[in-house]
């Protein structure tokens, strides 16, 4: 069956054309609306008669950009209301008849159909004038927006309701997405679609970098909590090296004495509890630390571990300056058990994260500062395993074409040291044997901009590397002028909510190759729910309506605190107490309070 390209006929060309543009005067009886589609042959149709009814011939597609209405017979030279007054009254009903729509249309390109798929190409030539002006069908637009095998539906065309939109999972997961919005905007609705997508449609495995447990609730619509997988985001001690751990017990930057003790104290312990973590391990450094401000024997030091020349050196005598300094570091200590005691583990995290599901990692109860940590940490050591295996089984796929050609003892010890590591990795890590997607929600609070630390470092190496290994990553952001610039520009698919400061919508521009002006402008005026769509994941720009989480079967948390409902359930409550007050002071009865 043949694709029908257009609809209805909307208008006639006219005035200057380019190749990137034309204008058309719309017919009177149809009704336009901003950014919808229309299509127009390239053939001359005044010069060709059989033009205008061949759909055989090439069409190029176009969104309306500008609607402007012009009277012919209220001249703008008019200028005084009393003028104008008494041409209505001469023309009366004649005036509406003098009415015209004059439409802008930016060309998106031609149109090219293989099968069901319709591509949209470059094109060379102007569109005629005294061409007709198509709606285009919403059958072409299906065409164009076609999902098929590995794409996930999000959404419908936002004037188009029966077209719905699809994005290639592939090059959302290998060439990076980000999901950029306002509070309130739908940010939190648009990541669940997509997880569900990529979880329940295609299996995938997720990762999700929860700041704020707006996923810890997390319900997929069509099988519920089944591959919901949440992870306490606990601290594994043992893995941090000093200088992490300062960032986690808060010990400025600048505190050289105190990070320098710390330092060798923590070499230390390491060294002499080699299988001892979690909490215990936080409070045998403190121990040394307390050992060591208290130590009065200086004739007989006591020692420190340095793990570079793997020798034990005398530790100087403290001064009372240094002794303050270290009872510095052991306040933080205990402060640090007392609140976080409960958080710190000897557990991998890694090996929590199972295949096939969306893992959320909870990082609500930490501070900002270790969650930097310990997701600089995690996002590292991932990372590390999938470029490990990745390397390992191209290797294992080129020794064994070679041993089939020259075998040799030495080839074959090779392949069997190689099948080993994938075999580790697939038993103890079984996710990061295949690839994953991470996304980090409030990703300014990871990769500031101006901000140099281990994070920004680990998730500019995967926003430039990940896709050679399989590690995709979806960036979440309500300010994006906040967001590391180098991490932001990798992701070559934007799903733009609502922006209204010009700085992110400057920002974003900036950083989007994909994203034009035009669209930029559409992007102040989105409702909730509602997004800009660009890049390589999707055929062409599109205004998309996402699909609402909850209405299709799905949950999550995130949303606002509901103020005013809050502060009428405690009314309720106190006058209903009220009223058994009364109820009881009547009756004669006396409440036990």
């Amino acid at each position: 069956m043949k694709l029908r390209i257009h609809e209805e006929p909307v208008g006639i060309v006219t005035g200057e054309a380019t190749v990137n543009s034309f204008q058309f005067y719309a017919h009177p009886n149809v009704e336009l609306r901003f950014g919808d589609f229309v299509v127009a042959r390239l053939c001359k149709e005044a010069k060709d008669r059989s033009c205008r009814w061949n759909d055989d011939v090439e069409w190029v597609i176009g969104t309306i950009r500008g609607i402007k209405n012009i009277n012919w017979l209220l001249s703008e030279g008019k200028s005084t209301f009393q003028s104008l007054m008494l041409d209505i009254r001469e023309y009366g009903e004649s005036i509406v008849e003098n009415e015209a729509l004059i439409v802008d249309v930016r060309i998106l390109g031609k149109v090219s159909l293989s099968g069901e798929k319709a591509e949209i190409v470059p094109h060379r030539v102007p569109v005629p004038n005294g061409n007709t002006v198509y709606r285009a069908s919403s059958e072409l637009l299906k065409a164009i927006y076609y999902g098929g095998d590995g794409f996930i539906e999000v959404g419908n065309l936002l004037l188009r309701e029966d077209v719905p939109i699809y994005l290639n999972a592939d090059e959302l997961v290998s060439r990076h997405f980000a999901v950029l919005a306002v509070t309130g905007a739908g940010k939190s609705n648009t990541v669940a679609v997509l997880i569900s997508g990529m979880v329940e449609d295609l299996g995938g495995t997720v990762i999700v970098l929860d700041p704020h447990g707006d996923y810890v609730k997390l319900m997929l619509p069509k099988t519920g909590r089944k591959h919901v997988n949440v992870i306490e985001a606990k601290i594994s001690p043992e893995h941090l090296d000093s200088e992490e751990l300062a960032e986690i017990i808060d010990v400025r930057k600048d505190a050289s004495i105190q990070r320098t003790i710390l330092e060798r104290a923590w070499d230390t312990v390491k060294h002499e509890n080699p299988t001892l973590g979690g909490k215990d391990l936080i409070v045998k450094l403190r121990d040394k630390l307390i050992t060591w401000v208290e130590w009065e024997d200086w004739n007989n030091p006591p020692k420190y571990w340095d793990p570079i020349t793997e020798r034990k050196y005398e530790l100087e005598k403290l001064d009372t300056n240094k002794k303050n300094s270290i009872v510095g570091v052991i306040m933080r200590l205990s402060r640090f058990i007392r609140n976080y005691g409960s958080l710190l583990t000897s557990e991998d995290l890694i090996g929590m994260i199972k295949p096939g599901m969306v893992n959320v990692i909870d990082l609500g109860p930490l501070d900002e500062g270790q969650m930097k940590v310990i997701t600089a940490r995690l996002l590292a050591r991932l990372f590390e395993l999938r470029v490990e295996y990745e390397k390992a089984r191209k290797t294992l796929e080129r020794e064994k074409e070679e041993a089939m050609l020259n075998p040799n003892s030495l080839r074959t010890e090779k392949i069997k040291e190689l099948e080993q590591t994938l075999k580790r990795i697939e038993t103890i890590n079984p996710a990061l044997a295949e690839p994953v997607l991470v996304i980090v929600e409030e990703a300014h609070i990871f990769a500031p901009q101006g901000e140099k630390n281990d994070a920004v470092r680990i998730l500019s190496r995967i926003a430039r590397e990940g896709r050679k290994f399989g590690v995709g990553l979806g960036i979440v952001s309500q300010r994006p002028n906040k967001l590391n610039e180098d991490v932001l520009s990798q992701t070559n698919t934007k799903i733009i909510l609502r922006i209204v400061n010009p700085k992110d919508q400057d920002y974003v521009l900036k950083a989007s190759e994909q994203l034009s002006k035009e669209l930029l402008g559409d992007i102040a005026s989105l409702g909730k729910g509602e997004a800009v769509i660009v890049g390589q994941a999707i055929s062409l720009p599109a205004l998309v309506k996402i699909h609402n989480f909850k209405a299709i079967g799905g949950d999550y948390g995130g949303e606002d605190i509901g103020v005013v409902k809050r502060w009428r359930e405690r009314l309720e409550r106190e006058r209903a107490e009220r009223e058994k007050e009364a109820l009881y002071e009547e009756e004669g009865i006396e409440i036990d309070l």
